[in-house]
C-alpha cells in the first residue's frame, strides 16, 4: 500500500488480514465459527461507513471471494458499505499465472494466517470461480510479470477513472 498510498493520498488500505488474523487465532477456517466472524467483519464496515470523520477517505479492501453463496454473501457486505457510505465499487482482480502463484504463496515473506499450502492452492485455482462484480468498474490485472510499482499506478489510474466516472 506504501506505493498506492503515495499515488491516492486520500486513500487508507484495510488489508482482510487484518479483520480475520484475531479470529483466525481463535478459529481454523473450517470451523463454522468461523465464518461466523463475518459479523464482526459487517460492525467495521458499517462504522467506517457511517464514520463523519472518515467521510473524504476512499477506502481500499483486499479480500478474495468465490462466487458460491457464502463468497457472494460476503461480497454484499462490502457492497452494503458503500451504498450506506453513499460510495461506488470499484473492483480490481490481481491475476498470476500459477507458477507465479506457487512461488508467492511458499514466500516467507507472506504472513502467517495466509495461504500457504500448495495442494488447497492447485485446488481452489482448479474448482473455484472468483467471485466478479463486472461492469466498467472492475480491473482484471494480471501481475505475473509486473511489478508492485507498475501494478499501483495501473491501479490509481484506474481508480482514479472510476471515480470521476460515478461522480459524473
Amino acid at each position: 500500500m506504501d506505493i498506492l498510498g503515495r499515488l491516492l493520498p486520500q486513500a487508507k488500505l484495510l488489508d482482510n488480514h487484518q479483520l480475520i488474523d484475531p479470529v483466525a487465532t481463535v478459529y481454523e477456517r473450517g470451523m463454522p465459527e468461523y465464518q461466523g466472524l463475518r459479523k464482526y467483519i459487517v460492525g467495521i464496515l458499517d462504522s467506517i461507513a457511517k464514520s463523519k470523520s472518515l467521510k473524504d477517505i476512499t477506502w481500499i479492501f483486499t479480500d478474495s471471494q468465490s462466487s458460491d453463496e457464502v463468497g457472494a454473501a460476503a461480497v454484499a457486505d462490502y457492497i452494503h458499505a458503500a451504498q450506506t457510505k453513499g460510495a461506488s465499487v470499484v473492483s480490481v482482480i490481481l491475476t498470476c499465472d500459477q507458477e507465479e502463484n506457487v512461488r508467492r504463496v511458499l514466500s516467507e515473506q507472506r504472513g502467517k494466517t495466509k495461504l500457504d499450502n500448495v495442494d488447497v492452492l492447485l485446488g481452489i485455482r482448479q474448482e473455484e470461480d472468483l467471485y466478479r462484480f463486472g461492469g466498467k468498474a472492475e480491473l482484471e490485472l494480471d501481475v505475473t510479470r509486473m511489478s508492485a510499482v507498475a501494478a499501483a499506478h495501473e491501479i490509481a489510474d484506474f481508480v482514479t477513472k472510476a471515480a470521476h466516472v460515478a461522480r459524473g
